[in-house]
């Protein structure tokens, strides 16, 4: 059974990682879904936290932000912060909605759809505008499976 799991986490959990190669540490009193950390010991030179209580009750949609973090690392955001908060938001989840499983990226459409996102809109803008940024990356990239127009 205990082999079985292994492997469960793996296909969930590894090919996220794989993108980075940034450690994902779950902490169940981390106040957000996920967040990127500087972090000098990590390969990356960042380490990502996640809140896997959150994640469990957006169910797919975390997939999806765990991609944006991972995103975050790939562009650089942890080294070069003086980049402005919504490019990097942006920029984030266009490469969570261009590589993130088409499965995921749809869930967090409809989390947005459905009013769900940070309620820092002046990074991230309201959960509709975010929805239909999401919609216009993720079919950009070949990797929508949701309804058109969006």
């Amino acid at each position: 059974m205990c082999k079985y799991l292994a492997v469960i986490v793996c296909i969930l959990f590894c090919p996220v990682a794989g993108f980075s190669q940034s450690p994902e540490v779950p902490d169940e009193t981390f106040p957000d879904i996920a967040a990127v950390f500087a972090d000098p010991q990590s390969p990356t030179g960042a380490t990502i936290i996640y809140n896997p209580i959150i994640c469990a009750s957006i169910g797919e949609a975390c997939v999806f932000f765990r991609y944006h973090e991972h995103g975050h690392v790939y562009l650089g955001h942890h080294r070069n912060p003086s980049t402005p908060p919504v490019i990097r938001e942006r920029d984030a989840d266009n490469y969570a909605a261009a590589n993130a499983p088409p499965s995921a990226v749809l869930t967090a459409w409809h989390l947005f759809m459905n009013g769900g996102s940070s309620s820092n809109w002046h990074t991230y803008g309201t959960p509709i505008d975010r929805a239909r940024r999401l919609c216009s990356f993720a079919w950009q990239a070949g990797n929508w499976i949701g309804p058109l127009p969006c």
